[in-house]
């Protein structure tokens, strides 16, 4: 990705089986033995667990839960589970992950494991994302746990990849690796794990995707979930993404980017790219509320240039951020400074979620436009943004607030929903808008302005895997 910064965490855990062991040739393990937490086998009939079964597996690979193996703590932990849920209906990892965070089961005050996160779909429709293995790959290697839902003819189902084909290093792979080692709490074919070749992505008669021999017909891959690290400890974590896209208007070049981007509540980890090839020098405000961004160009940009800032917060449970006094840099010409814009989205909480069927979290995506009054024929800044909120929070109803530098117009106010997590190329992408405001004119001011975005019967649960 060019021009990125970002904050990681290092891969500090105290269980030796979270280390990657070497099992010789191209085999890459997470963990060997990985838990497996099973259903009984044979699978009784109307036992629907497989979602909780991978989220045990995965919050056990990360430390969680109680007992003298990395096996006892998932089978402790899905017992917890199915004392909530029970196993007679299907539902998603996601839920069952974060649920279980937030729950008084979850002892370990600093397990830094709390960011919950979705790539992919829930509407039974393969993950169209060409380097899906590859991705995944990458995300085991620098120490996620991973789940995954793949969906076919016969199934909809839930299991837990540990390692692949690839290399076994830390090394960001250089493409997709051809098989996919799993554990599955439905079968132990083989042992606890089995091992799975993709199909070529490229499916014309099915639809792009990843698929699998799983079974005849092949079901495909559609999303994944990650449980990711942060910088300390925060229950349900979620993740805020704002893209401020900007054009460079004047005929000399720019040599340099200058923005401060930042929140009201401490940022646990943070992102920050550009579009652009460049040096970031990044400075941290105490508390970390905010990082002051200087870019030095590789290039200069040219006139006539569309630059986009895109800058990724983790935040406990809250989504809010603000980018202020952004502006290029120019050899001798004085720096137009562009608007300064707040936003939050706010979703209110539901009642007893843990007792629906399939409840499960999202993203809200939305847009606008920024005028300058006096030169309206082109918008100033074009924003994108990304709201993460979770299971027991309302898919239907949320609140958007904004605000910013005073006397500039808003239009063109869009919102839209999204299961997984949109990649950088996904968010600026034309979307299927569910709520426009193409007629609306909205004018900038220091005080908070509210839209309302009611989508009541438009988003019901989506059935989860069993």
């Amino acid at each position: 990705m060019k021009g990125m910064s970002s904050f990681r965490g290092t891969c500090k855990i105290v269980f030796v089986l979270l280390l990657a062991i070497l099992t010789g040739g191209c085999t890459y393990m997470k963990m060997s033995p990985p838990p497996d937490s099973d259903k009984p086998l044979p699978v009784p009939i109307g036992d629907n667990s497989c979602w909780m079964h991978t989220a045990s597996n995965m919050l056990a690979g990360a430390g969680y839960g109680t007992g003298t193996t990395v096996q006892a703590r998932a089978d402790a932990i899905f017992k917890q589970m199915n004392t909530n849920y029970g196993t007679l209906h299907g539902g998603w990892p996601d839920a069952a992950l974060q649920w279980w965070l937030g729950s008084a089961n979850n002892t370990s005050n600093n397990n830094p494991y709390t960011l919950v996160s979705v790539l992919g779909n829930k509407v039974k429709t393969p993950w169209q994302n060409a380097n899906a293995p590859r991705d995944m790959g990458d995300s085991l290697r620098i120490c996620d746990m991973l789940g995954m839902c793949i969906y076919g003819a016969t199934l909809h189902h839930a299991i837990t990849p540990w390692g692949d084909n690839g290399p076994n290093s830390s090394t960001p792979l250089t493409g997709n690796p051809g098989k996919v080692r799993v554990v599955d709490s439905d079968t132990d074919n083989g042992g606890d794990v089995q091992v799975y070749t993709y199909d070529p992505y490229t499916d014309p008669s099915r639809g792009n995707g990843w698929y699998f021999n799983y079974t005849t017909p092949h079901p495909f891959l559609e999303n994944i979930v990650t449980l990711s690290r942060t910088r300390g400890s925060g229950v349900n974590s979620v993740m805020v993404t704002g893209s401020y896209q900007i054009h460079q208007n004047l005929k000399v070049s720019a040599t340099d980017l200058h923005y401060r981007v930042g929140t009201d509540v401490d940022i646990l980890t943070y992102r920050t790219w550009l579009n652009w090839s460049g040096t970031p020098a990044i400075t941290e405000a105490q508390p970390r509320q905010e990082v002051t961004v200087d870019w030095t160009f590789q290039k200069p940009i040219p006139y006539c240039t569309w630059i986009t800032i895109t800058t990724e917060f983790v935040e406990q449970s809250w989504n809010y951020i603000s980018y202020h006094d952004v502006h290029f840099s120019y050899p001798k010409e004085k720096f137009r400074k562009l608007p300064d814009l707040d936003w939050r989205i706010e979703t209110p909480t539901v009642e007893k979620a843990y007792l629906i069927p399939n409840a499960t979290g999202g993203y809200v995506i939305g847009s606008f436009d920024v005028y300058d009054p006096d030169l309206p024929g082109e918008p100033l800044v074009r924003y994108r943004l990304v709201h993460q909120y979770l299971y027991n929070q309302s898919p239907e109803n949320h609140t958007f607030i904004l605000n910013g530098t005073p006397g500039y117009i808003i239009r063109n106010v869009n919102f839209t929903h999204s299961y997984g997590y949109p990649t950088k190329e996904e968010l600026w992408r034309d979307q299927k808008w569910m709520t426009q405001g193409k007629d609306s004119i909205l004018t900038l001011s220091d005080k908070p302005m509210k839209i309302q975005i009611d989508w009541k019967g438009r988003l019901p649960y989506p059935e989860g895997p069993r």
